[in-house]
């Protein structure tokens, strides 16, 4: 494998491309670039590694055709490679994401060439990945219409018609499952239907087996033990054929990735034969639900580490590295400024003062700039919790707003498009549903109950209450399209849109006639000003914007101030449970501690100026003034 050599004049090159006029990489970071030899790569926030990662796929454009006709291959958990590229490599966007290169999700990645194949393999023809309702009126039809499933129509009826936990049978149909020891269960109930070996157990086994293999079709829960399935059974020769394929392997944001998505990378890629980069901050491992088993991310001991940020100052720094595991060390370019973190400390009855707390931080700091990116952010955002919510600080907030790329018909059809390229029918139906809500908004149709717009929840339930049967046809024949492009899923759903709205006004032609322009613009920008903005706060002094948002939103980005707000989860805040790594108290046994400590790193870590920290007077007296030193404390009790 070679070894490329990067001359200074390389480096420089790629330092005009994408940083500002003057500015150059630090050492730790110019390392990364020269190396060209697999190697994990730990990133410190605001150390640049997206611009790093850049670098090097700008050196690789220009030494491409590789040799053999190899590609290159760049993994992660959404498309901000995809989207930086086009963005900040215009010029060799063309090179970089056509063939022989693969650059998109780790799981798009996954399921293309192994889940899938595999799946073809078993079934003999294209696979859809499609919700459990869809698939339960599949199980359900075949067990009533279909003899040799008999036994398992008895047991079952049976089970719903003497059992009280289910209103139709079309649920209870949803909620079976095979237990690991082979048992047939439903939801909850301890006690199997069916032990192992039964024949309604067998059945059901047989008729999932037949759908798979006749009709093409495999519920999200089974795609997933699928896939760890096909990543077992993959020959060796897999790994000789990718790595050839493929001489260089970015995987980013490396720490989020689950035990599965390691596993396929493992045996996919072979270190000895392409280069690979793990690349992220184990410390930012955010994305793993309590549920899940992996274990954080520990770089190899001959990591290359890139411990420089040029985000925040010393101040910010100091703070936040108390917040890490294992080595502590953060420099920063900018140094220390004299800037402390902003303490602001209230009690519960006067909670309202915070908002107003940090806008005067703002201005003590002279941070006037109406276009400066301000945003406040907080760990939970359920509105039906108890204890301390993002709402309990701003009333306005929505926990269920929508993202920008929701006012974009076309954005939302490619996004259907997409997931049905990919076999994944139950995201193309969430797609559906996205769109249906804006539909709705647009024509004025709001929840009968709440008198609010629907949210996707509440569409989900709609459909199944009104227009359940017209509904699943739908999204079946969405399924058996036979050329999935951009033309065939806009005339299935523009037919299928005035169908539904058909039901309940007759006399209605084409509802796309009445949509707003803006919304069925081909192009993807959107006129902001036609879109009232959620969870934007304005400053009613000086017109600066204060975004509101959760910490898992804001991953990745950099802000001119932030505001951490502290918020509760299972009878404690996070603030509350990270004072053991400042040194108060002792760390719980729940996961809960090390969760938090995370949260609050990577929030903490956004603002390049001014970090603001909103916490609860009981807190505050907990931590016995450990924070008096590093952090400006403005009391909002009095």
């Amino acid at each position: 494998m070679m070894e490329w050599q990067i001359s200074d004049q390389d480096i420089q090159a790629v330092e005009e491309i994408l940083l500002p006029h003057g500015a150059q990489f630090p050492e730790d970071a110019t390392n990364v670039i020269r190396c060209w030899h697999s190697t994990d790569v730990a990133a410190c926030p605001g150390s640049g590694k997206t611009t790093v990662l850049l670098a090097k796929l700008k050196l690789l454009a220009d030494r491409m055709p590789l040799e053999n006709g190899a590609g290159i291959c760049v993994l992660s958990h959404t498309n901000v490679a995809v989207n930086e590229i086009k963005n900040r490599l215009s010029d060799y966007a063309d090179r970089l994401l056509s063939y022989p290169n693969y650059i998109g999700t780790i799981q798009s990645f996954i399921d293309r060439f192994v889940t899938m194949p595999y799946l073809r393999n078993i079934s003999g023809q294209n696979v859809q990945v499609v919700d459990s309702l869809t698939f339960a009126q599949q199980v359900l039809s075949k067990m009533q219409h279909d003899a040799k499933y008999s036994a398992l129509d008895y047991v079952t009826k049976n089970n719903f018609e003497t059992g009280k936990q289910f209103s139709e049978r079309i649920n209870h149909t949803q909620a079976l499952y095979i237990r690991d020891d082979g048992a047939l269960c439903i939801g909850r109930q301890q006690k199997p239907l069916a032990g192992a070996g039964k024949t309604s157990a067998e059945q059901y086994k047989k008729l999932l087996v037949e759908l798979l293999e006749d009709e093409g079709m495999i519920r999200y829960q089974d795609a997933y033990v699928y896939a760890s399935t096909a990543i077992g059974e993959l020959p060796a020769e897999y790994a000789d054929l990718f790595s050839s394929r493929f001489q260089y392997v970015f995987i980013d944001e490396y720490q989020d990735c689950n035990n599965l998505q390691r596993q396929a990378i493992d045996a996919i890629f072979d270190p000895q034969k392409c280069a690979v980069f793990k690349i992220g901050d184990s410390d930012q491992a955010i994305y793993n639900s309590a549920e899940d088993t992996t274990p954080d991310w520990m770089p190899q001991p001959d990591f290359l580490p890139i411990i420089t940020s040029c985000r925040f100052n010393q101040e910010i720094a100091n703070v936040i590295c108390k917040l890490k595991k294992g080595e502590k060390n953060i420099v920063t370019l900018a140094g220390a400024t004299g800037v402390k973190p902003v303490l602001l400390v209230f009690s519960p009855e006067n909670i309202d003062r915070v908002i107003g707390g940090f806008i005067s931080a703002l201005d003590r700091h002279e941070l006037y700039d109406n276009n400066g990116i301000y945003k406040a952010i907080g760990a939970v955002k359920r509105e039906d919790l108890s204890g301390l919510k993002i709402g309990s600080y701003w009333t306005e907030f929505d926990g269920s707003a929508n993202k920008k790329n929701e006012y974009s018909y076309w954005v939302l059809v490619d996004e259907i498009v997409q997931y049905l390229l990919e076999g994944k029918l139950y995201k193309a139906e969430q797609s559906v549903r996205r769109l249906l809500c804006r539909v709705f908004h647009y024509i004025s149709i709001k929840h009968p109950i709440s008198g609010k717009d629907y949210t996707i929840v509440a569409m989900k339930n709609a459909l199944d209450e009104k227009y359940r049967g017209q509904y699943r046809q739908w999204i079946y024949e969405m399924s058996r399209i036979k050329t999935i492009d951009r033309h065939s899923v806009d005339q299935l759903l523009r037919q299928k849109i005035n169908e539904l709205l058909r039901i309940g006004n007759p006399s209605l032609t084409d509802i796309f006639t009445v949509l707003p322009a803006f919304f069925l613009e081909e192009s993807t920008s959107v006129n902001h000003a036609d879109i009232a903005e959620k969870n934007v706060l304005i400053d009613p002094i000086r017109g600066r914007r204060i975004i509101f948002d959760t910490i898992h939103g804001v991953k990745g980005e950099t802000h001119d101030a932030t505001l951490y707000l502290e918020t509760d989860r299972q009878g404690a805040s996070d603030l509350n449970r990270i004072l053991p790594y400042f040194g108060i108290g002792r760390c719980g046994s729940s996961s809960l501690y090390d969760s938090s400590r995370k949260l609050a790193y990577v929030g903490m870590s956004r603002p390049k100026k001014l970090l603001c920290v909103a916490m609860q007077a009981e807190t505050y007296e907990k931590s016995k003034g450990v924070f008096d030193a590093d952090w400006e404390v403005v009391d909002l009790r009095g």
